[in-house]
């Protein structure tokens, strides 16, 4: 909670006058040195429908969070963590899909078989590394859920220590929707993929899905959506400044030390699940 420089009363995180002495409260320093974290001026904003809260937090974070920390919900998160599974698949898929193996296709020219290199995913054993792919987004479904519980547990623990107040809930949406970088880096990966990862051929004894599975987790584009994710926590760390103090009723700087303590916590169980 703010206290007043001149009289040192209790007064609400976004009070610009005191309502005890009436005096102006100075901005909030790291308002100061970084104006995106200014607060709305409006007291409600608009309400906004799920895509426009998930489109909102990457644009327009200040708003968005006023009116998520007003209005929050439980499926705009639940989105997110189906959504970033989905990705995940389609990640997969195309990682494998870049791994190519031989077999014996009849070429016209030359009115004879001869040894191609074709795709795992239409190889002979096209269906295993098919099924492996897709079977990707129910353990990814179950970790954004792991993530996502965690994150609010220990946030609203956190939040509370500070003096916060604010509901479970409200708790709980503000980092469902803080994850909206984790679902973009995604995005980037796939474009990352498609323009970096090289063609690589495998023995037709290595073509099958566990070998694959465990190349592809080894690859350096493997690692690269590590770092890039890790990047993408600290992104969702700066967002949940914002929702911290609008749902919570708390200053800038309490937020900050909170949003830091967070994203230790996830940055460290993200490796540790590695």
């Amino acid at each position: 909670m703010r206290r007043c420089e001149f009289c040192d009363s209790p007064v609400p995180a976004d009070a610009v006058v005191c309502p005890v002495c009436k005096e102006e409260i100075a901005e909030e320093t790291l308002e100061r040195l970084l104006p995106l974290l200014k607060r709305p001026e409006e007291p409600e904003v608009k309400r906004m429908g799920i895509t426009q809260r998930m489109w909102g937090t990457i644009r327009r974070p200040a708003a968005t969070y006023r009116d998520i920390g007003q209005r929050p919900d439980s499926a705009g998160p639940f989105v997110i963590v189906l959504l970033n599974a989905l990705i995940m698949g389609v990640i997969m898929l195309l990682m494998t899909s870049r791994f190519t193996t031989t077999v014996s296709m009849f070429d016209p020219v030359v009115n004879a078989t001869v040894p191609t290199q074709v795709s795992v995913l239409t190889g002979p054993q096209a269906l295993s590394f098919w099924m492996v792919g897709l079977a990707t987004i129910v353990p990814n479904i179950l970790i954004g859920m792991i993530f996502l519980g965690m994150g609010s547990v220990f946030a609203h623990i956190a939040i509370k220590i500070m003096g916060g107040s604010g509901t479970k809930g409200q708790t709980l949406s503000i980092v469902g929707y803080s994850m909206m970088p984790v679902l973009l880096i995604r995005l980037i990966s796939i474009i990352l993929i498609y323009s970096a990862m090289p063609t690589a051929p495998i023995g037709t004894a290595q073509a099958n899905a566990e070998t694959l599975v465990l190349q592809i987790f080894s690859s350096s584009i493997w690692l690269t959506i590590d770092y890039l994710t890790t990047g993408a926590f600290l992104w969702t760390g700066f967002l949940l400044i914002f929702g911290v103090r609008e749902a919570h009723n708390t200053s800038t700087q309490w937020a900050t030390i909170i949003s830091i303590a967070c994203i230790i916590v996830l940055v460290w169980t993200f490796w540790q699940m590695h």
